[in-house]
């Protein structure tokens, strides 16, 4: 069964918000991740139900708010490097209502390096060219079973990540949105 054939089960008032926050970064060049990305993360969040989350890669909060709203009760750490970005981020988790989430403000390999937290999902869509490095970094930051998506896989043919990925991990490639790397610890 494709994902698209369900819809998504948010309010009208927040699916409205998400599309604005879709076309905001289109004309902004957020490069935010495509709505069937978006959807694909809320479900299989839903699906796992995590305790903590990281984001390496924030932008205006676009991929946040969808994790945030699959997973109320998670702990979202999200890192961007860019203050007119959090400041956008931080606007837009305050019109969804969203508490559960902190933003980490610098460059994401110097922050996953001190982070001392484990999580359960991590989602990359940062800086292309360090995706080898984030993954290096994030080896004892991951619980048990936990899951780890990367985007533009396709997009940027980011094959040395894939290739990492898949010699250390249970990892598959999708052919969602601009390609993911789903990998599983």
């Amino acid at each position: 069964m494709k994902q698209e054939e369900q819809p998504v089960p948010l309010s009208q008032d927040t699916l409205k918000f998400l599309n604005e926050l879709e076309g905001y970064g289109i004309s902004n060049y957020m490069f935010n991740i495509p709505r069937e990305t978006a959807e694909f993360l809320f479900r299989l969040l839903r699906g796992r139900d995590p305790y903590r989350i990281l984001e390496i890669g924030t932008s205006n909060g676009y991929s946040t708010c969808w994790m945030g709203l699959a997973c109320s009760d998670a702990k979202i750490t999200t890192i961007e490097k860019d203050s007119k970005k959090i400041k956008l981020a931080q606007e837009n988790f305050k019109k969804l209502k969203l508490k559960n989430i902190e933003i980490l403000e610098g460059d994401a390999l110097d922050i996953l390096h001190r982070l001392k937290e484990k999580f359960d999902f991590v989602f990359i869509d940062g800086t292309k060219n360090e995706y080898v490095e984030y993954l290096k970094a994030l080896n004892k930051k991951l619980n048990k079973n936990a899951i780890i998506v990367a985007d533009n896989i396709h997009s940027h043919n980011i094959t040395d990540y894939v290739e990492m990925a898949k010699a250390r991990y249970n990892s598959k490639t999708l052919d969602i949105g601009t390609g993911l790397e789903v990998s599983y610890v």
